[in-house]
C-alpha cells in the first residue's frame, strides 16, 4: 500500500513538473481577430526586441488627420532573429507598413504578420492567419 501511494505521488509530482511550461503559453485566438487582417502605414516611434514578445509602436495617420498609436506585437526574439530581424533594423523615425491582427477589442494593438520597411525590407512577425497573403518560414 505504501509503495503504491509513493509511485503514485511520484508520477503525479513528475506531470506537474512537465507540465509548468504548458501554463507559460498563451493563446492569441482569443485576443486577435486573425480572420480579418489590417494593415496601417506610419513611422516608428519606439522597437523593442525583448522578451517575451518584441513590440513596435507605430504612430499612423488617420484619414481624419489625427495621430494615433498602434501597438505591434511580434513573435519572441529568438523567433524574429531567426527570420532575419535584427535589432538595428528599425530605427525612430522610420516609415513601415506593417500587417497584423487586430485585437478583437478594438484597441489599436496588432499581433504582427509583416512588415514592410521605407528600403522595401519584408520582415514576417508571427505565423500566417487567414487573408495575410504570407507564410510562415
Amino acid at each position: 500500500m505504501r509503495n503504491h501511494l509513493f509511485a503514485g505521488l511520484a508520477v503525479g509530482l513528475l506531470l506537474l513538473a512537465v507540465s509548468g511550461p504548458m501554463f507559460g503559453h498563451h493563446n492569441t485566438a482569443a485576443k486577435y481577430d486573425k480572420e480579418h487582417p489590417v494593415t496601417v502605414s506610419g513611422v516608428v516611434k519606439e522597437f523593442r526586441m525583448i522578451n517575451p514578445h518584441a513590440r513596435i509602436e507605430i504612430e499612423v495617420k488617420e484619414q481624419n488627420g489625427n495621430v494615433v498609436l498602434w501597438d505591434a506585437e511580434s513573435g519572441s526574439p529568438s523567433g524574429l532573429y531567426r527570420r532575419g530581424w535584427r535589432t538595428d533594423d528599425l530605427k525612430p523615425g522610420e516609415r513601415v507598413t506593417a500587417t497584423g491582427a487586430p485585437a478583437v477589442d478594438g484597441s489599436k494593438t496588432m499581433e504582427l504578420i509583416k512588415l514592410v520597411t521605407s528600403g522595401g525590407k519584408e520582415l514576417r512577425g508571427t505565423e500566417a492567419v487567414q487573408g495575410a497573403g504570407t507564410g510562415s518560414p
